[in-house]
C-alpha cells in the first residue's frame, strides 16, 4: 500500500471532525479555515511589504504616465519638446519603480499559493461523499446548502458547483449543495476584503496600514 501523508492526514481529520465534516457544520469548518488562511497571509504581507512606499511608487508612475500622454497629445512644438525631455529623464527611474511594484504585487501570491495547494489537497479528502472514501476514489461532497441552483442558472458551467436535489440527502428542492472549494472561495473573498480593510493590506486601495 502506497503511503501518502496528505491522504492519511485527510482521513485522520475527517475522523476527528465527525459530524463537522458534513453539512451544515462543515460550512463552519471551511469558513474558519478561510479566516485563518486570510488572516495569516495578510499579516505576513503587512510584515514584509511597505505599503506606504508601494503607494508612493504607484503615484509617481501614474504622474509619469500622465506626463507621457500629455507629451504625445501636445501640439505646441516647444512645450512638447520640454515634456519629452522630462519623460526621457525619468524613464529609467520609472522603469525601476515598475519593477519594484511588480515584485511587491507578486509577493502575496507567492506566499499564498503553496499553503493553498496543501490545504486544497487535504480538504479534498476531508469533505467527501461518505459512501465512496477509499484512497484514489474519494468524491467531494457538499458542505453547505445554497438556495441557488447554479446548474440551472449557468447551465453546463454550473454543474461542477455541487450536488443537486436528489443527489445528496438534505439538498433542498430548487437549491444546491455547494462543494467545499466554492464555499471556501466565497468565504476567502469576503474575509480578505474585511481583513485588508482593517490591516490596510490591499494592493489596490492605496490605504496605509492601520487605517
Amino acid at each position: 500500500m502506497q503511503f501518502n501523508p496528505l491522504i492519511d492526514l485527510a482521513l485522520a481529520i475527517r475522523l476527528m471532525l465527525g459530524p463537522w465534516a458534513y453539512p451544515p457544520l462543515a460550512a463552519v469548518v471551511v469558513m474558519t479555515i478561510s479566516l485563518i488562511v486570510s488572516l495569516t497571509s495578510n499579516l505576513v504581507n503587512r510584515r514584509f511589504i511597505d505599503y506606504d512606499r508601494l503607494k508612493r511608487s504607484r503615484e509617481e508612475i501614474k504622474k509619469w504616465q500622465d506626463m507621457k500622454k500629455r507629451a504625445k497629445e501636445e501640439t505646441d512644438p516647444k512645450v512638447k519638446r520640454k515634456l519629452d525631455l522630462k519623460v526621457k529623464r525619468r524613464e529609467r527611474y520609472v522603469m525601476k519603480l515598475q519593477g519594484e511594484v511588480s515584485k511587491q504585487s507578486c509577493f502575496p501570491m507567492l506566499i499564498t499559493i503553496l499553503p493553498f495547494i496543501i490545504i486544497y489537497t487535504v480538504m479534498n479528502g476531508v469533505f467527501v461523499d461518505p459512501g465512496i472514501t477509499f484512497p484514489g476514489a474519494a468524491i467531494p461532497g457538499p458542505v453547505i446548502w445554497s438556495p441557488l441552483n447554479f446548474a440551472q442558472i449557468l447551465g453546463p458551467l454550473g454543474v461542477g458547483f455541487g450536488w443537486q436535489f436528489g443527489q445528496w440527502p438534505g439538498v433542498p428542492l430548487g437549491g444546491m449543495g455547494l462543494l467545499y472549494i466554492y464555499w471556501y472561495i466565497i468565504c476567502s473573498f469576503t474575509m480578505n476584503m474585511v481583513i485588508q480593510k482593517l490591516l490596510g493590506t490591499s494592493m489596490t486601495s492605496g490605504m496605509t496600514p492601520g487605517m
